[in-house]
């Protein structure tokens, strides 16, 4: 949102911004515009930009985490994509994302995810459960089954979402799926979040 700055000149009109989400917002929405674009019409370019995404994803997560924080992470991903799903990566460089993606593959904004995993900036890496996100995304309007993904989810050792954060965000460490018991756990919640989605109606 702009409005009149109160140093206009006659023949300079400045604008200042009010609402600074509104610009980022904004800025993602174009970028996605111009990645979908480039996938349609050049698609080994837009293979490109995801793979150098996915480089600068595991080159920040290795600079702050440790090495067998890293390969869960890897081994996350890997049996996500076994269960028919993909990995979006976010567009920023001082801190970049990994989102696990459900829906048409290069459109985030077509899909859904329950995950969107972040690299630490010197705090250790995490895992954000976007309630927040499915509160507008069918089937999970309905809220007995985020609380079902917020059960399963409690059900890893050290995590303990409180049933208050189900209209939120709140972050799983990534340092927990270490443990291999940890990393099963979250693969049966992940399976069970697939098949509510594909189970849902489409119309």
């Amino acid at each position: 949102m702009l409005a009149p700055s109160p140093q206009n000149e006659a023949t300079f009109p400045r604008w200042l911004v009010v609402d600074g989400q509104q610009r980022l917002t904004t800025l993602s929405l174009a970028l996605a515009a111009i990645r979908e674009h480039i996938a349609g019409a050049q698609p080994d370019e837009a293979e490109r930009i995801d793979e150098e995404r996915a480089e600068r994803f595991f080159h920040q997560l290795t600079a702050d985490d440790s090495p067998e924080t890293v390969e869960a992470v890897r081994d996350v991903f890997a049996h996500w994509e076994e269960l028919g799903g993909w990995i979006g990566h976010g567009s920023g460089r001082v801190t970049t994302s990994a989102f696990l993606m459900l829906g048409n593959a290069g459109s985030p904004g077509r899909g859904i995810w329950p995950l969107t995993l972040y690299p630490g900036s010197g705090r250790g890496g995490t895992a954000e459960v976007v309630f927040q996100h499915l509160a507008g995304r069918e089937p999970f309007t309905d809220r007995a089954l985020r609380s079902e993904l917020l059960r399963r989810l409690n059900e890893m050792d050290g995590v303990d979402i409180p049933e208050g954060r189900l209209d939120l965000r709140p972050n799983i460490r990534l340092s927990l799926l270490e443990k291999d018991a940890n990393r099963e756990r979250l693969f049966e919640a992940l399976a069970w979040f697939r098949d509510r989605w594909e189970a849902r109606d489409p119309s």
